[in-house]
């Protein structure tokens, strides 16, 4: 009994640090945008989740409504780092400090889609994570008075050098056959 209780433990602690290693890498991976502080003009379509999360947050946008799950927000929550060391780690810390601000302003009940509403607006540091879930494709989305789920969002990525000190970029975010975007986010700036 006692060789196999330390042989267990050691599986299962090593299991798990594994399992936060890889977590920590997969929930840090940037997603492939264009290059910052360049003339880009590029939409690309990201298909969406087909349905909403069981666990779900919702936030609201010009007359969309985001779906994020609340899991993986938790999980990325979860990651903390008292001092990182490599770039995947530092990244894995901004992301945990920002789904952790969003998970903060839930409400305590859920709403009529079956999801906990995000009371107030959202800053930038929650729009990145919305954002995010966008580009990659975790999101569900949902044009309002809808219950079926948009299966793609346009993600346009827009920078315009005019000189050393005047250069910005946006990414901004449609919903195909809509004029205008419902999240427009600062990207870049010179």
């Amino acid at each position: 009994m006692y060789k196999t209780f330390p042989q267990s433990l050691c599986r299962r602690t090593l299991l798990f640090l594994v399992t936060m290693f890889t977590s920590t890498l997969l929930l840090a991976a940037p997603v492939d945008r264009p290059k910052a502080g360049t003339d880009v003009d590029e939409t690309r379509t990201v298909t969406q989740r087909s349905g909403p999360p069981a666990d779900c947050l919702a936030t609201t946008w010009s007359g969309v409504t985001v779906l994020l799950d609340r899991q993986e927000l938790a999980r990325k929550a979860a990651v903390q780092h008292a001092q990182w060391t490599t770039e995947a780690e530092r990244l894995a810390l901004i992301e945990g400090r920002r789904a952790s601000a969003l998970l903060s302003a839930a409400a305590a009940v859920k709403s009529k889609n079956g999801c906990v509403p995000i009371n107030g607006a959202l800053d930038g540091e929650a729009t990145a994570i919305v954002l995010a879930a966008l580009e990659s494709g975790s999101a569900t989305v949902l044009l309002d008075g809808s219950k079926v789920p948009v299966a793609a969002v346009a993600i346009r990525y827009l920078g315009t050098r005019c000189g050393p000190l005047c250069s910005q970029g946006h990414i901004m975010v449609y919903v195909p056959g809509q004029g205008r975007p419902f999240l427009v986010q600062d990207w870049w700036v010179s």
